[in-house]
């Protein structure tokens, strides 16, 4: 199980979301939030927020173990891009070269990244971004400064794509407009299927309202709302309303007078920390903590060497669980080579009698050492040697020498049984001759051997060309051995 907290730090109040992940799926724990008053002296700015901070991660019962934070969209450029189909694996690698035209800054001083956003047979659609190093470099000062170091961050408006596993499932396969009116800019992101689709963030916010410029403001979303019609086809068919202004029933009814669509606020998962009516100022931070719930690329500021530094970190706050980890992975493995050894020790003893036992029965010499073994095998058979000293190739030898050169003889099936010992078994022998005489005279010859004690003589049938089909079982009993065969023959 992991804790992770979605961090929002607005010039108002210190907001975060606590998701706790696990291998069945996710829940938002809880909600915490810590407002803030407007300090004129920076250092007295900086003591306030680093209290803030620690105020919302003490609402947990534990310390997050990832911490997602975001830049504020107004640093960065954000904008679609098409691109072929065919150099999809290879985007990262010309994007750069594609957005160095567009750009009010150098691209070789610049984090640049993309997501993939849609893409049909022939094209492929990503969402780039572009942000000056140094604009990375200060967020991340400031976040530390307050005792903040980031695993991931996310910008502007794109990090509402968090939002799509926390939606509704009703509201999943719909094309939403979630629109976030700040302090001093708007955050506009379109989710389509849950993911998002576009983002960006308008100059201008609550300060062009109290100013009563709220006209520059509306005609700021129109255009973005016009531009986003020019690059996709989906229409949003609901403003999800969020932030400071989310409560506001009179904000809700202007931004749908305003772009002409429904209006409501964004539907969070209940959790401790915030009602019904408070639950969509927590939006963002949901959204942030969320995104560690998806997989897919998503973008994230946080490349090159702004990447290392943040695993560096994260490896030093985590050092001591895992020199833990190490030592316990040590300790199995030890444990599980001693195990092996002691199984393999028994088997190898197990082994070693049976060695023992095997080479004195067919070797005549007991030995536990298998080169001991191959030495006496290799040697041959000694005067004792308990293999058997009557086999079937004797029996063979018998057999040719009993049947006389002169008779023409088609062996066709020829079945010897012998056993361990070479002094008994028997043998059965179907054969084909041209008469009954050649037959009998073959059965005479093999009782003239001393090694045969018994012939039977079996069916016989004429076959093709009168000659005849014989069978004759011979039971062989041998005590003396194959020298027999040779007085005998």
């Amino acid at each position: 199980m992991s804790l992770v907290l979605g961090l929002e730090v607005t010039p108002r109040a210190v907001r975060g979301a606590f998701l706790r992940t696990s291998l069945r799926g996710f829940e938002i724990e809880r909600y915490a939030e810590t407002a803030l008053s407007s300090p004129n002296d920076s250092d007295a700015t900086v003591d306030q927020l680093r209290a803030a901070v620690r105020k919302v991660i003490s609402e947990s019962p534990r310390s997050p173990d990832r911490i997602i934070a975001a830049l504020d969209g107004q640093s960065a450029s954000l904008r679609l891009v098409e691109l072929p189909a065919g150099i999809e694996k290879r985007v990262g690698e010309v994007l750069p070269g594609l957005l160095e035209s567009v750009l009010p800054f150098e691209i070789e001083n610049a984090i640049v990244d993309h997501q993939i956003v849609g893409r049909d047979a022939t094209n492929v659609q990503v969402m780039a971004v572009a942000v000056p190093r140094e604009m990375v470099a200060s967020r991340l000062r400031e976040l530390q400064a307050v005792g903040v170091n980031p695993g991931e961050l996310a910008v502007g408006a794109s990090c509402f794509d968090g939002l799509g596993p926390l939606l509704p499932e009703s509201m999943r396969d719909r094309t939403l407009l979630v629109i976030d009116v700040g302090h001093q800019n708007t955050d506009f992101c379109v989710l389509h299927g849950g993911e998002c689709t576009f983002a960006r963030t308008v100059s201008g916010g609550m300060d062009l309202v109290e100013s009563g410029r709220r006209e520059q403001l509306g005609s700021s979303l129109q255009r973005t709302l016009a531009s986003y019609r020019a690059q996709r086809s989906e229409e949003p068919d609901l403003i999800l309303s969020c932030g400071e202004t989310a409560p506001m029933e009179s904000a809700r009814r202007w931004l749908s007078s305003q772009l002409g669509i429904e209006c409501g606020v964004v539907p969070l998962p209940s959790a401790p920390g915030a009602d019904d009516e408070n639950e969509p100022k927590f939006a963002r931070a949901a959204a942030l903590a969320a995104r560690a719930t998806i997989r897919k690329k998503k973008l994230d500021l946080l490349q090159g060497e702004f990447a290392s530094k943040v695993g560096a970190g994260q490896i030093r706050k985590n050092l001591r669980l895992i020199a833990i980890c190490a030592a316990a992975v040590v300790l199995s493995f030890g444990i599980s080579l001693l195990a092996r050894y002691r199984v393999a020790n028994a088997e190898h003893e197990q082994l070693v009698e049976k060695l023992a036992s095997v080479s004195e029965d067919l070797l005549g010499e007991e030995t536990r050492s298998a080169m001991h073994a191959r030495e006496l095998l290799t040697a041959g058979p000694r005067v004792d040697d308990p293999l058997p000293r009557f086999d079937a190739y004797d029996v063979l030898e018998a057999i040719s020498e009993s049947i006389p050169v002169e008779i023409a003889h088609d062996t066709r099936r020829l079945l010897i049984e012998i056993d361990d010992e070479g002094n008994s078994g028997r043998f059965e022998i179907q054969g084909r001759v041209g008469s009954i005489a050649e037959r009998d005279r073959i059965v005479d010859e093999l009782q003239s051997h001393r090694c045969f004690a018994e012939v039977e003589k079996g069916s016989i049938s004429t076959a093709a060309e009168d000659r005849k089909d014989y069978k004759v079982v011979v039971k062989i009993d041998c005590p003396s051995g194959p020298t027999t065969i040779a007085e005998g023959g």
